[in-house]
């Protein structure tokens, strides 16, 4: 009896991990859980994209809910969802993070494209991207009037994903 166990012992361990794999497959990257959510923006003193000689910090936030975006030229994802930035800024304040990006490449994207940050951090050795646990561009976060994360979305921000998730989210931090 104890020979047959050993013997398909390694069937079982084989089939374990073939399980947690499946499962792991069907989750949806875009639903990656921050270990910031409810937490404030970290601390933070970086060159401001635009006028490198003035340090950003988050004292220089909104005083209002607002978007974090994560971006960069170089990303294909950043550029497709930047219409819909620029028409979510018309209503919405958005702060950028250009992640490890050459500074001069992101001011010629945002020349190009328009521009719909309010403030555009730069990111360009990733040390924000890291704070924030940014696991590659675009990311956009919720951050609600006194600096805190609401909600993180992993990768392209589109109009379904604006009017189904982020709005609701929205009113709910006004009318808290």
């Amino acid at each position: 009896m104890n020979k047959k166990l050993i013997f398909f012992a390694p069937l079982f361990v084989l089939l374990g991990v073939c399980v947690l794999l499946i499962a792991g497959l069907n989750q949806d990257p875009k639903k990656i859980a921050s270990a910031l959510i409810d937490k404030p923006v970290p601390e933070f003193y970086q060159a401001n994209l635009h006028e490198p000689s003035q340090i950003v910090s988050p004292k220089d936030f909104p005083k209002q809910p607002f978007l974090l975006n994560v971006w960069g030229s170089w990303c294909g994802y950043c550029k497709e969802e930047h219409p819909l930035l620029i028409e979510i800024a018309k209503t919405l304040p958005i702060v950028g993070v250009d992640y490890r990006d050459n500074p001069q490449d992101g001011i010629e994207m945002l020349k190009r494209m328009g521009n719909p940050f309010v403030l555009t951090i730069d990111d360009s050795h990733g040390e924000l991207g890291l704070k924030l646990g940014v696991d590659g561009a675009p990311e956009t976060y919720l951050v609600d009037e006194n600096g805190v994360i609401r909600y993180r979305h992993s990768g392209l921000l589109d109009k379904e994903t604006w009017q189904t998730v982020f709005l609701p989210k929205i009113e709910a931090l006004k009318n808290k």
